[in-house]
């Protein structure tokens, strides 16, 4: 690489998060290339936040990539008809994710006429429209409607340890760099993740101040004296199926 690539690459980092633009070293950049015609810059611009969540990823109608808890092979995971499953392209298990319902008791309190609301666990209460509840403002028994509601409401929780939330399957794309994970949630996501680590000069969409996909990328991944190992393992893992 140019001498003053490497000048640009250490500038961007030293900036802090990358984005040269907004400190207007983008300035310095185009003054070395004015003088250098040769050189060659990667511009990377980056796009929206969370767009790679999985929930973001699952309401677009896209697919997780996972690994086949049964063959190891490749599986995903997708929404289809408002039901989350998993299917495998090799061995064809699949799973459908069960729905958890959050019951409660709700109504006026016939004594003391204070609204009252108590969850109900107990499944022999959760099978009738109408149950007995307990005023927690006066203590006493009530006969009130039974509400049942999904308990995920359609959101998930982010990806922990390189697992999904709904099923606990470790992701296809995933890999290690200096022993600390690395992963991508399908190949649209590991294809951002090369352009952006191998990018010379990074912007924000439109020059413009806003938190983008790039914000929840670990520091290890940024850090400029991992670039060429993260390069090269994001590239390995372009192979797979």
């Amino acid at each position: 690489m140019s001498g003053f690539v490497v000048l640009a690459w250490r500038v961007s980092y030293n900036l802090g998060n990358g984005y040269m633009e907004q400190y207007g070293a983008t300035r310095l950049i185009q003054q070395l290339i004015h003088r250098r015609g040769d050189i060659k810059v990667k511009r990377f611009e980056d796009e929206g936040a969370y767009k790679y969540s999985y929930y973001a990823v699952l309401h677009r109608g896209e697919r997780i990539d996972v690994s086949c808890p049964e063959c190891g092979g490749h599986a995903y995971i997708e929404c289809s008809n408002g039901e989350v499953q998993w299917k495998c392209s090799q061995c064809y298990a699949q799973a459908v994710k069960e729905e958890d319902y959050e019951y409660t008791g709700r109504g006026y309190c016939a004594v003391c006429e204070r609204w009252i609301s108590v969850e109900l666990t107990d499944e022999k209460q959760t099978s009738h429209p109408l149950v007995h509840i307990t005023c927690p403002h006066c203590g006493a028994v009530n006969q009130a409607q039974m509400h049942k509601r999904s308990a995920s409401r359609g959101y998930y929780r982010e990806i922990q340890n390189g697992r999904d939330p709904v099923f606990n399957l470790e992701l296809y794309f995933m890999d290690h760099v200096r022993g600390k994970q690395i992963w991508a949630v399908n190949r649209e996501h590991l294809n951002y993740l090369i352009a952006y680590v191998s990018a010379d000069l990074r912007v924000k969409p439109g020059g413009k101040l806003i938190k983008t996909a790039s914000h929840s990328i670990p520091a290890y991944i940024k850090d400029a004296k991992n670039r060429e190992t993260v390069t090269r393992v994001l590239s390995k893992m372009q192979h797979k199926f």
